[in-house]
């Protein structure tokens, strides 16, 4: 997982207070990669428009760096979001 020390504890401050659980995805979970932007998925009930919007507002107040944030509830994925979990690679945010 590639996330320094003040992204990742941006990132975790920004989560905090999410029900749900996050996992990073896109070009930072692999490791040889370089560059790339920061795309985090989200399980959760909550409003997904909510959620996106207040980790990413709080994760740029942070440390001036743009987070794409993917909202999806668990318990109601389209067959189109199963699409997108079958071919990502995530790693959990912890």
């Amino acid at each position: 997982m590639r996330l320094d020390p003040i992204e990742h504890a941006a990132l975790m401050r920004a989560l905090a207070g999410v029900e749900g659980r996050a996992f990073l995805f896109g070009s930072r979970v692999n490791d040889a990669a370089c560059g790339g932007d920061i795309d985090v998925l989200v399980f959760s009930q909550e409003d997904p428009y909510r959620v996106a919007q207040r980790v990413a507002t709080a994760f740029f107040a942070a440390c001036e760096e743009h987070l794409d944030v993917v909202v999806m509830n668990p318990e109601r994925l389209t067959p189109e979001q199963q699409a997108f979990l079958n071919v990502i690679q995530t790693v959990p945010l912890s």
